[in-house]
C-alpha cells in the first residue's frame, strides 16, 4: 500500500467521487508502507521522530501544506449543500459560508503555509494527509446514532448520553457540552454541521437557526463566534458542542481499522483518541 492507495481507499470508505481537495499525498513512498505514525496535526517534531524510529510514512489528519491547504475553500463549500438541504436559500448560504472563508484565506496568505512539507522533502520522510473522508465518516456515524434513537420526546442530554458512549468520548477528557442552551431542552430539530472542511461559525449557524433547526451539533467554534451567537440565539437553541479530538478520532480509527486490517501497523499520536 503506498499513500495514494490510503487516500483512494479512504475516499471510497467516506463515498467520494475522489479524493477530496483538502487531502493529498506530498511526499510518495517509494515502496509500500507498513509502518505508519498517524497524527491529527503534524510538525516537524513527528516527522523527525518517525524518521529515527524507522516508520516508513507519517500520515497527517489536518491539511500540511501545498493544495491541500491553499485549496481548502473547495471543501469548505460543500457546507452550502448541507445548508440548503435544511431549507436556508442558497445565496443565503454562500454568502454564510464566505464569510467563514475570508478570514481563512487572510490567514494563509500571512502563514508560513509549506513549513512542514519542506521538512518532510529535506530529510526524505513520505507524508500525505487525510482530513474529509475521515470527517465525513466520523460525522455519518454520528447521524446514524441520532437518526436511530432520537424521537419526539428526545432531551439534548440524553443525545449527550449518547454521544458518550462512543469510545473516543468516553477516553476523551473533553467531553459533550452544551455552550448554547441546556442539556434539559427538547431536542427538536437537529443538524450535524460538521464534515464541511472547518466549522462553519457564527455566520452558518445562525442561518440554521433562523430556519427553525433548535438544535445544531458542531466539533468546535471560535470564542467571538460563540458569544455573537449566543446574543442572537432564539430561546429555543442549542449549541452542542461534541469536542474536536474526539470526534476527529472517530472518522480517523475507521480509517486506521481499515489500514490495519490490510497488514499496516500504525501508531497513534497528536491528539487521536484510541477507539474499539
Amino acid at each position: 500500500m503506498k499513500l495514494a492507495d490510503v487516500l483512494d481507499w479512504s475516499a471510497q470508505l467516506a463515498g467520494c467521487e475522489e479524493v477530496p481537495a483538502d487531502s493529498q499525498v506530498y511526499v510518495e513512498a517509494d515502496r509500500d508502507v507498513k509502518r505508519v505514525l498517524f497524527g491529527i496535526d503534524i510538525d516537524a517534531t513527528e516527522l523527525l521522530w518517525a524518521k529515527q524510529a524507522g516508520y516508513d510514512a507519517v500520515i497527517a489528519h489536518h491539511p500540511i501544506g501545498e493544495h491541500a491547504r491553499m485549496d481548502f475553500a473547495k471543501v469548505v463549500h460543500r457546507q452550502v449543500d448541507m445548508m440548503v438541504a435544511e431549507g436556508i436559500d442558497r445565496d443565503v448560504a454562500e454568502a454564510a459560508v464566505e464569510a467563514r472563508l475570508g478570514r481563512i484565506h487572510r490567514n494563509d496568505h500571512m502563514g508560513n503555509w509549506n513549513r512542514i512539507v519542506d521538512t518532510a522533502r529535506l530529510i526524505g520522510m513520505p507524508l500525505c494527509n487525510v482530513h474529509l473522508a475521515c470527517d465525513i465518516i466520523g460525522r455519518q456515524e454520528i447521524v446514524d446514532v441520532l437518526s436511530s434513537r432520537a424521537n419526539e420526546t428526545t432531551r439534548v442530554g440524553d443525545v449527550i448520553d449518547w454521544l458518550g458512549e462512543f469510545p473516543e468520548m468516553e477516553a476523551s477528557l473533553t467531553r459533550p457540552e452544551t455552550w448554547i442552551g441546556d442539556p434539559s431542552q427538547p431536542l427538536g430539530r437537529w443538524v450535524v454541521a460538521m464534515a464541511g472542511g472547518t466549522n462553519g461559525g457564527y455566520p452558518v449557524f445562525r442561518e440554521y437557526f433562523k430556519v427553525g433547526v433548535d438544535t445544531v451539533l458542531a466539533m468546535h467554534i471560535l470564542e467571538d463566534d460563540l458569544q455573537r451567537l449566543r446574543a442572537e440565539a432564539p430561546a429555543n437553541a442549542t449549541l452542542l458542542i461534541t469536542g474536536h479530538m474526539a470526534t476527529d478520532s472517530i472518522g480517523i480509527n475507521r480509517v486506521i481499522e481499515g489500514m490495519e486490517a490490510q497488514g499496516v501497523e500504525v501508531t497513534r499520536t497528536s491528539g487521536i483518541i484510541a477507539g474499539r
